[in-house]
């Protein structure tokens, strides 16, 4: 499959995936929350408990140095 077969992303799902990307990059996400998160987010699925629910997530996870 080359370039011109590949599905053309929306602005909305480019967005997300570079918001996703930040916040994976400074460890506010858990690598296997970004996926979902950014397809979640690109639809306008994800709520504020969502957001809050994966960014503890991660925090905790890094507070207990796993």
């Amino acid at each position: 499959m080359d370039e011109s077969d590949a599905p053309v992303k929306t602005p909305s799902e480019i967005l997300a995936e570079k918001v996703v990307g930040v916040l994976a990059e400074r460890e506010l996400v858990l690598a296997d929350d970004i996926q979902q998160m950014s397809l979640d987010l690109a639809i306008g699925k994800l709520r504020a408990e969502d957001w809050r629910v994966a960014i503890e997530k991660a925090i905790d996870k890094g507070a207990s140095g796993e």
